[in-house]
């Protein structure tokens, strides 16, 4: 395998929430967590003695176990490797004590939310109950800490009209830098549901969404849009290549709670990406490089440089197709770079 830059743990399978689109299909009926022992194992063969490596906490909801992340912590503080440590959760489980222990591991953190009112409907816990109010106690909890995050915004057929909204969500929040977008995909829990937007809907958030982000950083307001930058930063390469992500490169490896290698967190599962188990070692062959790469109807379009055939994972899901909602979202990205 080549050098792995980014590690994956995900550190266990139980979520106090119920989203109807969980991809990982987590709940509070799954019951395993990782050890600390297939943690710590996992970041030894990663990472060399004196190295460097990024990890990421997911799950579940991985605040359920955070006693894994700090042993990580204070593993590599001890074994002088530097680890940049992330983790993306729910917010719910946000207390002060929490937010406390993530300052004191520079910890930087991602949370999950679709927007306000309607737009966050689908994100509940299993009683039903909206976990909005808990959420933006948790956000704010990170304030209180100096903690800056950014938003994860899964988008659905129940918020794309309202994507125009996130900016000012993230203003009213305060401490929130910017927001990433992850297409609806039908894996998991999602896979039973029907919840892809209408491609006009998406399109017009989106320009909503654009148009205000740009209003906000003219004001001087720091605001990303994690989309709208990866695709600026290949719209100023002349050089890039055709890679997507680090799964693509053999230079990622999510590892699950029961210690299970997988190229990413969203194809943990897929047996056709099963690389083994981590307590045998590092897989010694990635079989992904090719089985990730973009079809051929990708790589004949005018813009496949930028958007390089969208996210794999996604693409897996659709028998390797690219998505039409993808390549929509990417036009209308595109347009707005090129204004």
């Amino acid at each position: 395998m080549e050098e792995i830059k980014s590690l994956i743990l995900r550190i266990t399978e139980r979520c106090n929430l119920n989203c109807d689109y969980c991809y990982a299909a987590a709940s509070g009926c799954k019951t395993q967590d990782m050890s600390v022992e297939t943690a710590i194992r996992a970041v030894e063969l990663c990472c060399p003695e004196g190295g460097g490596l990024r990890i990421q906490f997911t799950g579940g909801e991985p605040l359920l176990n955070l006693c894994v992340m700090e042993a990580v912590f204070a593993f590599g503080k001890a074994t002088n490797r530097k680890l940049i440590l992330a983790v993306q959760t729910n917010g719910t489980l946000l207390t002060e004590n929490h937010c406390r222990k993530l300052a004191s591991m520079k910890c930087a953190v991602g949370v999950s939310l679709d927007g306000m009112g309607e737009a966050n409907a689908l994100r509940h816990f299993p009683d039903g109950t909206s976990a909005w109010e808990r959420t933006v106690d948790g956000i704010r909890n990170l304030g209180q800490f100096g903690i800056r995050c950014n938003l994860t915004t899964v988008v659905t057929n129940r918020n794309a009209r309202y994507l125009g909204q996130l900016p000012d969500l993230a203003l009213w929040l305060g401490n929130v830098s910017g927001v990433g977008l992850d297409l609806f995909r039908p894996l998991g829990r999602g896979a039973e549901q029907s919840l892809a937007p209408k491609e006009g809907e998406l399109v017009q958030g989106l320009s909503e969404l654009t148009e205000k982000a740009a209003e906000i950083r003219a004001a001087g307001i720091p605001f990303r849009l994690r989309e709208l930058e990866r695709l600026k930063k290949r719209y100023a390469c002349e050089t890039c290549n055709g890679i997507y992500c680090y799964a693509q490169t053999e230079q990622s490896i999510c590892v699950d709670a029961g210690g299970n290698c997988w190229p990413c967190s969203s194809l943990a599962g897929n047996r056709a990406f099963y690389l083994g188990n981590i307590q045998d070692g590092l897989p010694k062959k990635h079989p992904c490089r090719q089985m990730l790469s973009a079809p051929e109807v990708c790589k004949n379009c005018p813009s496949f440089h930028l958007c390089v055939g969208g996210c794999p994972a996604s693409r897996s899901s659709l028998g390797g197709m690219p998505d039409k909602l993808t390549c929509a979202m990417n036009r209308t990205l595109l347009e707005e770079i090129r204004k």
